[in-house]
């Protein structure tokens, strides 16, 4: 339950540094999406290295770029899957509650990969010495 909760605080600075860089990145560009798209990079990015050093610190990791990648990929797809349990659920409750489970199931999906795909102990870490 401790590594969920400095999981969720990481997801919280990394809230935090979307909504600015999204804001300063709209004001310098007239093309929302774009601003949208970069201060999601920079956000994930931002979780990536929060996780890494502070919720998963005690996995030992190898390659830096390998794991981004699969952190940015594993971020696009519990975005999706936020997208989609929203867009289900407008239809059947209110727009308040769709947004929110929207939230819970990407936080949850996200945190499920993390913790089996993304921060997992490299190979070597894991062999033992004969």
């Amino acid at each position: 339950m401790q590594q969920f909760k400095k999981f969720c605080l990481i997801g919280g600075l990394g809230f935090v540094v979307d909504s600015l860089f999204f804001l300063i990145l709209n004001e310098i560009t007239d093309k929302i999406m774009l601003a949208r798209l970069l201060s999601f990079w920079l956000a994930a990015s931002a979780t990536w290295f929060g996780n890494r050093i502070y919720t998963f610190n005690h996995q030992q990791f190898t390659n830096a770029f390998s794991q981004w990648c699969k952190h940015l990929l594993t971020a696009h797809l519990s975005g999706a899957i936020n997208l989609l349990v929203f867009w289900f659920a407008k239809d059947i409750v209110s727009l308040p509650i769709a947004f929110c489970l929207g939230i819970f199931a990407g936080l949850f999906s996200n945190y499920f990969f993390s913790n089996r795909f993304v921060f997992i102990s490299s190979p070597d870490s894991c062999a033992s010495s004969d």
